[in-house]
């Protein structure tokens, strides 16, 4: 009798082994991934199509502070809101000009986030714009003869559950946002993103520019998931909405 309990106890072992086993294959975030291109494992899967749930205008720090602007850059920042108080055409995208960053990141439009094993891809529907970051090669070195360019030059890694992302080799024709906030050529950029739940993403970009500010700032941001969305055709030279 006790060997036929043992029998049926491996029996329901045996079952819960396999019911264990499809739970943890339907939970696998890169099951439907080719196994070439798939991440390490355990790697937390922000894919998907993402947006900020209300448009944030100006920048400030973390805790409410406007960012620490040096004399200059802060006359500037002054003139920049006055010329766009007058006329709406001196925001630098209104010619369909690239929005830069991190101001793309803050657009009124969704962004689908695709990961890879050695990259991760952003495709952002404000004027088709993309940016494709690098997990396997080093930052460029700042003092290397980079050409400048509207979204940099950038190179991502995980910290354990969050991506950290840093950007050099800016030029300056962009604004940090849409109030009119200045940068030099000198801008750095680290952006933060790490999943609170499966449909938000809570995030931190720090700025260093010093050129244009006193010390390192950083600023928060949240993103949450807009499942079934198929990003738009939105093209500046036709909308003239960006």
């Amino acid at each position: 009798m006790s060997s036929r309990f043992a029998l049926i106890a491996l029996a329901a072992c045996a079952l819960a082994a396999l019911d264990c086993a499809g739970a943890s294959a339907k939970v696998d975030a890169w099951a439907d991934v080719p196994l070439a291109q798939r991440p390490v494992a355990g790697t937390p899967n922000i894919g998907g199509v993402w947006q900020m749930p209300r448009r944030i205008v100006a920048l400030k720090t973390v805790d409410g502070r406007e960012p620490p602007l040096l004399p200059a850059a802060k006359a500037q920042y002054a003139r920049n809101i006055a010329a766009l108080k007058a006329d709406p055409g001196a925001d630098p995208i209104s010619g369909c000009l690239m929005h830069g960053l991190p101001r793309l990141l803050y657009a009124p439009y969704p962004v689908l986030i695709s990961q890879e094993r050695d990259r991760i891809n952003f495709v952002h529907e404000a004027n088709h714009t993309f940016r494709i970051v690098t997990l396997t090669k080093p930052l460029p070195k700042v003092d290397e003869d980079l050409d400048p360019q509207w979204l940099g030059h950038s190179a991502g890694r995980w910290e354990g559950r969050t991506l950290v992302i840093d950007t050099v080799g800016f030029n300056d024709k962009t604004w940090l946002d849409y109030s009119g906030l200045p940068h030099s050529d000198q801008l750095r950029i680290q952006e933060r993103y790490k999943l609170a739940g499966h449909d938000r993403i809570k995030g931190e970009i720090t700025i260093t520019d010093p050129r244009t500010f006193a010390a390192p700032w950083t600023t928060s941001f949240v993103l949450t998931r807009k499942p079934n969305y198929d990003l738009k055709e939105s093209v500046c030279a036709r909308d003239h909405r960006m």
